[in-house]
């Protein structure tokens, strides 16, 4: 899940600043952006090492079981 969450926040992040540079300026921009970032933010951790958890199990049971 963590992985999952990683790439959607990442998508949804890069979206809306599409967006808000689309329709938006000055301290208006500057605002939305700061919420943007502060609902996209996610807690660092090795997301290398959370696909290779979801790797292992997959190659251990030799199918996709997620």
């Amino acid at each position: 899940m963590k992985s999952f969450f990683f790439d959607a926040a990442e998508e949804i992040s890069t979206a809306g600043k599409s967006a808000l540079w689309s329709f938006a300026e000055g301290d208006e921009m500057r605002m939305m952006q700061m919420g943007l970032k502060r609902f996209t933010k996610m807690t660092p951790f090795n997301i290398k090492e959370e696909r290779r958890k979801v790797a292992e199990k997959a190659i251990a049971e030799n199918k996709y079981c997620f």
